[in-house]
């Protein structure tokens, strides 16, 4: 067992640092530092690997200890504190960046500070009687209440604002980080409180596949959306002056941009003009003689389209980022259906 666990560290080790050389290779490609910060993350983690490697031959991995040392307890906060700095990079929260720090760092570094710097005496757990023995105590109430905060944590980011027209986020990323983040919790906090060393190679590999995830996701899929400028142009049909439901639509999708916005939905256009799917794809279809999927991505394809042609200099994904798509893959299979050619073969044309 011991010689997987190294073989499988070692290949974390290696894969964590390659991750902060691409990462730090392109940090300039975006006008943010999120890459910088995920760079020197990955760096910070393959160091841990290679801690954990040695303490793995040395017989003092945290199966080998005692439940809830405060080490294994408090240090992760501080780690998990770092894996905020990221996402707060890439989403670009509205508000006071002082405030929304504040308010994601605040609850952590205190409980940081208490754990380390207050004087508690830990009680030594070794085993489950152990731990029943001396629930009551307040120092091991403490160091349980830090871990379950820990496990839901990661749930914050569900809670911050973003303006989509700065932000190359949307819900799906902001899912899947907070979920990855919250699935390395969780398989810490089982290491805690059962020692089965199968789990902490589990951990590993999880924290492993995040950081190539994300790195993915900063390489292939993110860029930064901000030197595109959209086109004054409007290629749909005005609101009519006595539909009011119309009036409404054409507030949220055309005034407001809405269109632009990655996450939007029938269901979210729906509830911001309150009214139901059937009087609103019936709106559209009485307006533009089209439905609502349609038009969305009509409205996308023909503004990237109108974009590419005025400013062929313009990054592909820099454009189809402004126009509210962030998967390359639903470009490709939007655009034939509007423009009746591929993408690929409509840039090729476009250079010649």
């Amino acid at each position: 067992m011991i010689y997987i666990a190294t073989f499988l560290l070692f290949l974390m080790t290696a894969g964590l640092f390659a991750c902060g050389i691409l990462l730090w290779k392109h940090r300039h490609e975006t006008k943010d530092n999120s890459r910088v910060i995920q760079a020197v993350l990955s760096w910070v983690s393959s160091f841990f690997a290679l801690m954990f490697i040695s303490r793995t031959w040395q017989g003092s991995t945290p199966v080998d200890g005692a439940f809830f040392e405060p080490e294994h307890t408090f240090v992760p906060v501080l780690i998990q504190m770092t894996f905020f700095l990221y996402p707060l990079e890439v989403i670009q929260p509205i508000g006071s960046r002082t405030k929304i720090h504040f308010l994601l760092f605040g609850p952590l570094l205190l409980l940081v500070l208490i754990g380390f710097c207050s004087g508690i005496e830990y009680t030594t757990i070794h085993t489950y009687a152990d731990l029943w023995q001396h629930i009551a105590e307040p120092n091991v109430w403490f160091r349980l209440l830090t871990l379950c905060i820990m496990l839901f944590y990661a749930f914050a980011l569900f809670g911050l604002s973003y303006d989509f027209k700065k932000s190359c986020a949307d819900r799906k990323f902001i899912c899947n980080y907070a979920f990855g983040f919250w699935l390395i919790g969780v398989l810490h906090f089982s290491i805690q409180v059962s020692h089965i060393y199968w789990l902490v190679i589990l951990h590993q590999a999880v924290w492993l596949l995040f950081f190539l995830l994300v790195t993915y996701y900063e390489l292939r899929i993110r860029t930064s959306v901000s030197e595109v400028e959209m086109l004054p142009a409007n290629p749909v049909s005005p609101a009519g002056g006595k539909d009011p439901l119309w009036n409404a639509i054409w507030r949220v999708m055309e005034e407001e941009e809405g269109w632009r916005n990655p996450d939007m939905s029938m269901s979210l256009l729906v509830s911001e003009v309150q009214s139901n799917r059937t009087y609103v794809n019936g709106a559209f279809q009485r307006n533009l003689g089209m439905g609502y999927n349609e038009y969305l991505m009509k409205r996308r394809i023909m503004t990237m389209v109108e974009l590419l042609r005025q400013h062929p200099e313009f990054d592909t994904k820099q454009v189809y980022h402004t126009v509210g798509y962030r998967s390359r893959s639903t470009v490709s299979e939007n655009f034939p259906k509007v423009m009746g050619v591929s993408l690929k073969d409509f840039l090729r044309e476009l250079k010649m």
